[in-house]
């Protein structure tokens, strides 16, 4: 078996805290169990102390072993910072970024983003996750996450707006002719509408007369998890759909798709890069944010 030293072990030991057990800290590192026990044995041989309280039905943290944590969290930033110093004094930007994006946004934005950017830094190299669920930013051990919301609510994150988009209800020009244009939100439940949805979660669309909100609730035509799954049941003349404004942009710009109900303000969907605190900004790391600043933010 190979050997495992100090700062593997302290890696293992952090590993094992954020992910609740051994198995599911192994899973995450890709090792075996056996190598997860056997590291955090030689720890506590090496500290001389009991991180753990271990039984065969639960595993508890003992006092010790929070402060060992915090510990750990310093010292492993400490050698990732000097890594990366080593790093950037070559003047050669290079490393790995584990960076999670909604999946939509990434598919129809963020792609020639990426390609300019790994083409202006061929020595980075990127595992891009793509998800429209929230991710745990330190569970999932990532660098940076990009995440669409209206609100945000993780106030343990270092949080950064990069731009915003509205939403847009439209339609095709033939759904428009068979169907007719609604002229007020309430008039959308007799209409066949394609609707963004979350499992457990209401249906329904949100404008503003005003400062007067406006909720229409409906049982859509199409719905799914997926914004871009409507955008060809717009095309086709499905129905009507209340989507971010990045999807439909060159649609409705050349008269595919027509804007409807632009007398009534929408919500905003913000798109926010979220950061671990205790974790130090990589050079490869600011790069990409400065990238993604110059790129999307709107005048």
């Amino acid at each position: 078996m190979t050997k495992i030293n100090q700062l593997d072990s302290l890696k293992v030991f952090k590993t094992v805290v954020e992910s609740g057990s051994f198995s599911a800290a192994a899973k995450r590192l890709d090792i075996s169990a056996a190598r997860v026990s056997k590291s955090i044995e030689r720890l506590e041989a090496e500290l001389e102390t009991t991180l753990f309280h271990r039984s065969t039905r639960q595993m508890q943290i003992t006092d010790s072993g929070e402060a060992c944590y915090q510990k750990a969290l310093v010292l492993l930033n400490q050698w990732t910072t000097l890594k990366d110093e080593l790093v950037e004094t070559q003047e050669k930007p290079k490393g790995k970024l584990r960076i999670s994006i909604p999946m939509t946004w990434g598919l129809s934005q963020f792609a020639p983003i990426l390609a300019e950017f790994m083409a202006a830094y061929p020595d980075i190299h990127l595992d891009i996750q793509m998800n429209d669920q929230h991710v745990n930013v330190l569970e999932g051990e990532y660098d940076l996450v990009l995440r669409l919301t209206q609100q945000l609510s993780d106030s343990s994150l270092l949080c950064q707006r990069i731009t915003s988009y509205s939403f847009i209800a439209c339609a095709a020009p033939a759904y428009i002719e068979k169907h007719g244009i609604p002229q007020h939100p309430s008039e959308l439940i007799e209409h066949d509408c394609l609707s963004y949805n979350l499992p457990g979660t209401a249906i329904k669309w949100l404008f503003y007369d005003g400062k007067k909100s406006l909720e229409v609730h409906m049982e859509p035509k199409l719905k799914s998890n997926n914004s871009q799954l409507f955008h060809g049941a717009l095309l086709a003349g499905l129905g009507i759909c209340q989507v971010p404004e990045f999807l439909v942009t060159d649609d409705i710009a050349s008269g595919r798709l027509v804007p409807i109900l632009q007398e009534f303000d929408a919500p905003i969907l913000n798109l926010y890069t979220l950061r671990p605190k205790d974790r130090r900004a990589t050079y490869r790391l600011k790069l990409l944010n400065d990238f993604l600043q110059r790129h999307l933010k709107k005048d």
